[in-house]
Order: structure tokens, then sequence, then C-alpha cells
């Protein structure tokens, strides 16, 4: 009987144990489904606005928005699913939140000497959302169980501040990081745009990092000189 009862509260223990063993991260099922991710742009998005300034500039809205639809047919995606908001902040900064909602400093607007410097940004954003990077890096820095907990109302608004955090000033992994930049490339190459304009607008960027308007999108996306020679080796490899 005392064997009996000791085996028991083994297998008592070990299930609570396992019951307690995050298996999603644990087997590596760390995807979600698209009405989760929804929930998140919407609820990141609501919680960054209350924060924020939207442009009220049609010059600037809807010079972006060009940019956006001009790449966005040209690369057979689809324009309307990206959820812009121009925002009035003098950081040269532009992010994905989950959900393609992309946010665009209108600092960012006024740094660039060229439309195409913008479209280069863009482009990496872009591809950011197209790749499926936001919700890898999501997941990765605040986990599934955090993302279901944000979704199912039991995080606070500091959790979701931290999540909206990550990915507003935070740089992805280099390897995504590369693959966006190079993607980006490729999207300005088949819209007629010059994708030089991207790695000038990178090296000009770092030459100004020491203001602090400049150093919000450098800070996110860092070697800049590595991220400069890939870019035009890329550029030269492109069909003439």
């Amino acid at each position: 009987m005392k064997k009996l009862l000791i085996a028991l509260l083994i297998l008592a223990g070990i299930g609570y144990a396992l019951s307690r063993v995050q298996w999603s991260e644990v087997l590596g099922l760390t995807t979600v489904t698209d009405s989760v991710e929804k929930q998140l742009g919407d609820m990141f998005w609501e919680q960054y606005a209350a924060g924020a300034v939207l442009s009220t500039d049609p010059s600037k809205v809807d010079s972006i928005e060009a940019i956006i639809r001009a790449m966005c047919v040209a690369n057979d995606i689809d324009p309307a699913k990206i959820k812009l908001h121009v925002v009035e902040a003098p950081e040269v900064n532009a992010f994905a939140l989950p959900d393609h909602h992309m946010v665009v400093n209108t600092g960012l607007l006024n740094f660039s000497r060229h439309l195409e410097e913008v479209a280069g940004v863009l482009g990496h954003e872009i591809a950011h959302m197209e790749l499926s990077h936001v919700m890898k890096k999501l997941g990765k820095e605040i986990g599934l169980t955090v993302i279901m907990m944000i979704v199912g109302g039991d995080a606070g608004a500091e959790i979701i501040k931290r999540a909206i955090g990550t990915l507003s000033s935070s740089a992805y992994d280099r390897s995504l990081e590369k693959d966006a930049d190079l993607k980006a490339v490729d999207y300005m190459h088949k819209a007629n745009m010059n994708p030089k304009m991207l790695s000038s607008f990178l090296a000009r960027l770092a030459e100004e990092s020491q203001t602090q308007e400049a150093l919000q999108w450098l800070s996110s996306h860092p070697d800049t000189q590595e991220r400069v020679r890939y870019i035009d080796e890329k550029i030269r490899k492109l069909d003439p």
C-alpha cells in the first residue's frame, strides 16, 4: 500500500511538472493564426495611437501611399492589406506591427533627399511583413505564452507597450534584416525604382547618426557598413 501511494505521488508530481511545460514553445509551435495576428495588430496599434499624433498633411500621406501602391502592384502584393499610419514625429523611423500595420514617422520624409530613399525603407518594412518576420520576432522576444496572454486580455498595458517597443526600436536577427534588405532591392528594381537609394540612405544616416533623430532607425538596424556592402553587391547582380 505504501509503495502504491508513493508511486501515485510520483505520477502526480510528474503530471504537474508536465502541465507546467510550455509545449508549444518546446516543440517549436510558435506560429499563430491569422485571427490572432489581426487581434494583436489592432491592439498594438490602438495602444501606440493613444500616444501618437497622426499626420493630416495630405502631401506626406499621399506620397507614402503612392510609393507603397507602386511597389506592391509591381511585386504582386495586395496594397490594400497594408494599414498605413503616418505619425508626426521627428525621429527617422518606420516599423511594422502585426497584421500589416505600418507606422511611418514624418521625420523619415524630412530626412530623405529623394522619395526613392523613402521607398527603400518602406520596401524593407514591407519585406518584414511579407516574410512573416514580425511574428517571428515577436515570438522569439516575448514568447507565444505572452502573445496569447495579450490576445486573451490577461496582459497589462505595460506588457503591450514593451512588445510594441520590441518591434519599433530593436533589431531583428541579422539574417532577417539581410533578407529584408535584399527583398527590398528586388521590390524597388521591379517597380523601376533605383535600389541604390537604399544603400546611400543608410550610409548618410550613419554619417549623421550623432543626431538623436537620425539614431532611431539606425539603432534598430545595426551593422550599416556590412548592409551597404551586400546591398550594393546585390544591385550589381541585377539584370540591367
